[in-house]
């Protein structure tokens, strides 16, 4: 998928349709990713372990934290010392991570960009919760900060 039109100006429009451009931009920087499960970085973590905490930052920020339903360990993509983990294969975690975005676009088609997160996730009282348009920004954010790391540790893996 290439970017949203530039002749956008609907912020919803651009919001949903930038948050799948690169999702799947994800994805293609990990199509043919010689060793997804190897690290080439410092701190450890490898191409895996990175689509699978995307899942659960999907997962967190908009079933989590916007819709307030409850999740079994919403951290599992961090170990003990924060860093991100992955145990299952790359297919298990593609598909989990295909699964939590449909269920992001769900959460978010039924709901206005000012509607506010609920108080089941992070943000209990006295913290104020963030708007979906908020949220949706933030997310898109993260997207682009990973995708940039992909980057490095494809250009790393193919240099070896």
């Amino acid at each position: 998928m290439s970017e949203p039109s530039k002749q956008l100006t609907d912020p919803r429009e651009l919001l949903e349709g930038y948050l799948d451009h690169y999702r799947e931009e994800i994805l293609r920087k990990l199509d043919g990713f010689p060793e997804p499960e190897v690290s080439r970085v410092p701190s450890g973590w490898t191409p895996v372990s990175m689509l699978k905490h995307l899942a659960y930052m999907e997962r967190r920020w908009f079933v989590w934290d916007f819709a307030g339903e409850q999740v079994e360990d919403p951290w599992s993509d961090r170990d003990e010392d924060d860093l991100f983990v992955a145990d299952e294969s790359f297919e298990e975690i593609k598909d989990f991570y295909l699964a939590q975005c449909e269920r992001s676009r769900q959460v978010v088609a039924g709901a206005s960009l000012s509607d506010v997160a609920s108080r089941i996730g992070r943000f209990q009282p006295p913290e104020e919760p963030p708007t979906l348009a908020w949220i949706m920004f933030h997310v898109l954010e993260e997207y682009m900060r990973h995708a940039g790391h992909l980057d490095i540790a494809r250009e790393l893996a193919e240099a070896r």
